[in-house]
C-alpha cells in the first residue's frame, strides 16, 4: 500500500501500559496472529509509564518473540497521555495505531486500519470493540452503560465523517496531523487511579476541526477485557464522575464561558428529584433503572464541580480517589 503523500506506508502499533503486566502479555500474545498487508510494513512499540511489576519482564520476553518489530521505552511521567505522546514522538511510522494494554487484537485488524487510511484518506481511524467479561455480566449493569467499559460498536458499515467519539483501545492517526494539532493534552487522560479521560476526543476533534477525516472501520476490531474490579457500582460511579469532568473541562477549554454554575446547579438539583421520585416507582427492573438514574445525578455534579474549579481557576480537576 501507499500513503497518501505517495510513501510506502508504515504504521507503528502502540501500547500504553501501567501496571497491567498479565493483560499487557495478553495484548503482545495476540499480535502474534497479526497479518500484514501486502506493501505495509509495521513495528510495535510498548511504552512503560513507570511500571512496578513485571512489565519490563514482560517486554523483554516479547522482543525476543516479536523481534526484531517490538521495542520498548520508559515514560516516567506519570500519565497516559504523557505515555501516547511519547509514543507518537518515538513512532517510526506515518501512521501510529494505539492501542490499551488490556485488549486482543483481531488476526485482520491491521489490514482493516491500513485500508481504511488508504481508501479514505482519513487522518483518524477507529474500529469496534466488544467485551470480555470474566464472569457473568451483573444483572445491574444495561447494555447503554457497556460503553463505560469501552464497547464501541455503530454498526457494520464504514462511516467516513464519522461524528461519534472513537474510542482510546482502538485509535489510530496520522503522526504528522496530531503533532501538528498539539497531540494528547496531559490535562486528560488517565493517571495512576485517577479516572480522566477523553484525551482521544479531544485530539480527534482538534484534527477535524483542521480539516482532517475521522473514519469509522467496524472490520478493525479488537476485544477489551473487563476487569473484574470494574464490574462494580463503586467503580461505574467513579468513571461517570471523570467522564463528566473531563468533558466538561475539554467543554470549557474551547470556550471561554459555558453554562451558569446557577443552571447547572439546577440541573444537579432536578436530577436528584427525578431520582427521589422515580425510586418510588414499583419496577421489575427497578434495581437497573435507579441505578441509571443515580448514574444520572453523579454526571450533573461533576460537570457542576468542574465548571465551579474553573471558574476558581484552581488549576487540575479534581482527582481524589472516590472508593477512599
Amino acid at each position: 500500500m501507499i500513503d497518501q503523500d505517495g510513501r510506502r506506508m508504515v504504521v507503528t502499533v502502540t501500547i500504553q501500559t501501567y501496571n497491567r503486566s498479565n493483560t499487557l502479555a495478553e495484548t503482545l500474545e495476540s499480535l502474534r496472529s497479526l497479518r500484514c498487508p501486502e506493501g505495509v510494513e509495521y513495528e510495535i512499540l510498548v511504552v512503560d509509564n513507570n511500571s512496578n511489576d513485571r512489565t519490563p519482564q514482560v517486554i523483554q520476553e516479547y522482543r525476543r518473540i516479536l523481534a526484531p518489530r517490538l521495542r520498548g521505552v520508559f515514560e516516567p511521567r506519570q500519565g497516559l497521555s504523557y505515555a501516547r505522546n511519547r509514543a507518537l514522538m518515538e513512532a517510526k511510522g506515518q501512521i501510529v495505531s494505539y492501542l490499551d494494554d488490556d485488549v486482543k487484537v483481531d488476526p485482520e485488524w491491521l489490514s482493516a486500519v491500513a485500508g481504511a487510511f488508504e481508501k479514505h484518506a482519513a487522518a483518524v481511524v477507529g474500529g469496534k470493540s466488544y467485551l470480555i467479561y470474566p464472569m457473568p455480566k451483573p444483572d445491574w449493569l444495561a447494555e447503554e452503560h457497556e460503553a463505560l467499559l469501552s464497547r464501541i460498536d455503530y454498526g457494520d458499515e464504514v462511516i467516513v465523517g464519522v461524528q461519534k467519539d472513537l474510542c482510546g483501545l482502538n485509535f489510530s492517526v496520522l503522526r504528522d496531523a496530531a503533532i501538528r494539532a498539539g497531540g494528547f493534552d496531559p490535562t486528560l487522560g488517565r493517571t495512576g487511579r485517577c479516572l480522566t479521560c477523553g484525551e482521544e476526543s479531544d485530539l480527534q476533534e482538534k484534527i477535524v476541526r483542521a480539516g482532517g477525516v475521522a473514519v469509522y472501520e467496524p472490520r478493525a476490531i479488537v476485544g477489551h477485557i473487563v476487569a473484574p474490579e470494574r464490574l462494580t457500582k463503586r467503580w461505574f460511579v467513579r468513571r461517570v464522575f471523570y467522564n463528566a469532568v473531563s468533558a466538561q473541562r475539554a467543554r470549557l477549554a474551547r470556550r471561554s464561558e459555558g453554562e451558569s454554575v446557577a443552571r447547572l446547579l439546577f440541573r444537579c438539583i432536578r436530577c436528584c428529584g427525578v431520582l427521589s421520585v422515580k425510586s418510588l416507582i414499583p419496577s421489575r427492573a427497578r434495581d437497573r433503572l435507579l441505578f441509571t438514574w443515580q448514574l444520572d445525578v453523579i454526571l450533573a455534579a461533576g460537570r457542576l464541580l468542574e465548571t465551579i474549579r474553573h471558574r476558581l481557576h484552581r488549576g487540575g480537576a479534581p482527582c481524589a480517589d472516590l472508593e477512599k
